[in-house]
């Protein structure tokens, strides 16, 4: 599959998560229509969902859960401190009366539901010829019928008919065989609960295996892997280029074990997630059975679900980042291979660089998943945007040695300063870096002790290791050595190990300068440096400590001695007289 046709379905899938996206919205909110006004929808603060139509505001009135019709006010609440608005009231007292003739009981083969006039207002009014004597519903007004765009009459004409046919289901879903019904059907739902809960636990488990596998191959693949950068040699220019190549193929091992890594960790958020979002269903479902629960489990799922909606959607598009981050990484390291001297280098901060993107892509998203929540549950986008900069402002207040852990981190991973494998030195720590993120580093001492330093603490970062390493080996000999023969030995030796098998591949230059650095009372000091592969140069300078030892043996150089001179007077009493 060419590049060209991975770009292709990677912006179908994209689309088809936004179109997804775009669909769920208009499902979870149905919006009647009202001719020609436009609709502004917000969340009273008693969790109410009104629609602004102009300067009228509407809700809908609820019978078992299910959504009847929709009424009007144009006395807009004057006071946040009300918990009620009037269309809030008005619909809460048409629920209850409906309510209280299902609780009463009444015929449904006498029922009736009518309009009459009260004090010249049409109303809607049920009675029945044994226990229901006349009640009053709710009254139809002008405003009603104006949204409705129809007149008073028509209009309470239809909800009669709503009325009649909503009370004559409910007195229907109340009835013994009903009833049982529902009991079984509340019993199937939970004996489901508990089988696809024991499937999604194991599922999990499954995949916490395959996970805890994976890091395991990974962790074996770097340890064989890890990559050791050095200039060129001159003798070793003509190497052929399977050698890049092989560190490429290794690189891309490593990087396939990542993709599967990042799918692992989705699958294993989409079991919890879908976990969690199977108990609030089961809930909701066993709610929605019986039909006094019926509008409860419609509110205990709108939320949960719309935020696995915006969950689900941010985190298959952050997957499929962090995927084609994975990807261009890859191409990144392979191009080195072909392209660049090095490779190794390259090879080594494709790790770092990954995780780093990571962690971006992950804080972008959860910044636009609450955003896009806190909009879709009806927050204006004024007040989000004003809400956002508040809060960006207090967060920054608040956190400023964070915010400088982050973009110092930033600055130290695409400059390339450090990355995890090399030695470094911050004042007074030395270590190897084993773990990096934007806002710290972790070293491991050469005592096992992990340390861990901000990224805003760190003035000054001694890399150790990077690209290549330098033995700085000072001797000091005898002062009646011979420097031309020391130096020569000293050459001899590290010329041998630059051709013995066991060191040949860790010593690019093994003699770059050697003599004489120093004369003092105790001898000469010989200087010799020696340029080998990164995080080699300590095993290098003690094993060639060991080899210098044995040859100054047996050419009988011995090292430097502090030498002192001392007068002793021939004759005691011309000693004394000197004093």
């Amino acid at each position: 599959m060419g590049r060209r046709q991975r770009g292709k379905i990677f912006n179908l899938v994209i689309q088809g998560l936004v179109g997804c996206l775009l669909v769920s919205i208009f499902v979870l909110n149905p919006q009647p229509s009202l001719g020609q006004n436009f609709l502004v929808p917000f969340v009273s603060p008693t969790g109410t969902r009104i629609f602004v139509a102009g300067d009228i505001e509407y809700a809908s009135v609820h019978l078992d859960g299910f959504t009847l019709f929709q009424i009007a006010s144009q006395d807009f609440t004057a006071s946040e401190a009300r918990e009620l608005s009037p269309v809030e009231r008005r619909a809460r007292r048409i629920e209850r009366g409906l309510n209280n003739i299902i609780n009463r009981g009444f015929d449904p083969t006498t029922l009736q539901v009518s309009t009459a006039t009260l004090n010249n207002l049409t109303v809607i009014v049920a009675k029945d010829n044994q226990n229901l004597p006349q009640q009053v519903i709710l009254t139809v007004t002008e405003v009603d019928a104006l949204i409705d765009s129809s007149s008073v009459g028509d209009l309470a004409d239809r909800w009669v008919k709503i009325i009649q046919t909503a009370l004559l289901q409910a007195w229907q879903e109340r009835q013994p065989a009903p009833r049982r019904q529902q009991v079984m059907t509340a019993t199937i739902i939970i004996l489901g609960l508990i089988f696809l809960s024991w499937v999604s636990i194991w599922w999990q488990k499954h995949l916490r295996n395959r996970f805890n596998l994976l890091k395991k191959q990974a962790k074996r693949q770097s340890d064989q892997n890890l990559p050791i950068n050095s200039p060129p040699r001159k003798d070793r220019s003509q190497e052929p280029i399977l050698a890049s190549l092989e560190d490429s193929s290794n690189f891309r091992q490593q990087a396939d074990i990542q993709r599967q890594l990042t799918l692992n960790i989705l699958w294993k958020r989409l079991a919890l997630i879908g976990l969690i979002l199977l108990w609030f269903g089961g809930i909701a479902a066993i709610l929605y059975v019986f039909p006094e629960t019926r509008l409860e489990g419609r509110g205990i799922i709108r939320i949960p679900l719309r935020i696995f909606i915006i969950w689900l959607l941010l985190t298959s598009v952050s997957n499929m980042v962090n995927l084609y981050v994975n990807f261009r990484l890859r191409e990144w390291v392979e191009e080195g291979a072909v392209f660049s001297e090095n490779l190794e280098r390259r090879i080594l901060r494709a790790p770092t660089l990954l995780e780093v993107w990571r962690e971006i892509i992950t804080f972008i998203a959860i910044f636009l998943g609450i955003f896009g929540f806190l909009a879709w549950m009806g927050l204006s986008f004024a007040f989000l945007l004003t809400g956002a900069g508040l809060v960006g402002a207090l967060l920054t207040f608040a956190f400023q040695d964070l915010l400088k852990d982050w973009i110092n981190g930033f600055l130290i991973v695409f400059e390339d300063q450090y990355t995890v494998g090399d030695m470094v030195q911050f004042q007074e720590f030395i270590g190897l870096v084993e773990n990096m993120s934007l806002r710290a580093t972790q070293l491991r001492a050469a005592d096992g002790r992990l340390i861990t330093i901000a990224h805003n603490q760190i003035i000054t970062a001694h890399n150790l290791s990077k690209d290549w390493a330098r033995v700085n080996f000072t001797i000091e000999v005898a002062y009646q050595t011979e420097p031309d023969v020391a130096i020569s030995l000293m050459a001899a030796i590290a010329e041998n190990m630059a051709v013995d098998p066991q060191w040949q591949e860790d010593i690019i230059n093994p003699v770059q300068v050697a003599g004489v650095s120093r004369v003092s009372h105790t001898g000469m000091e010989i200087m010799l440096r020696i340029v080998v592969k990164r995080l080699r140069q300590w095993d290098i300078e003690r094993e060639y400590r060991r080899r210098l030892k044995i040859a100054f043996e047996e050419k009988g150089i011995h090292i430097g001695i502090p030498q002192q001179s001392f007068l002793i007077a021939r004759d005691r009493e011309e000693f004394k007289g000197q004093f």
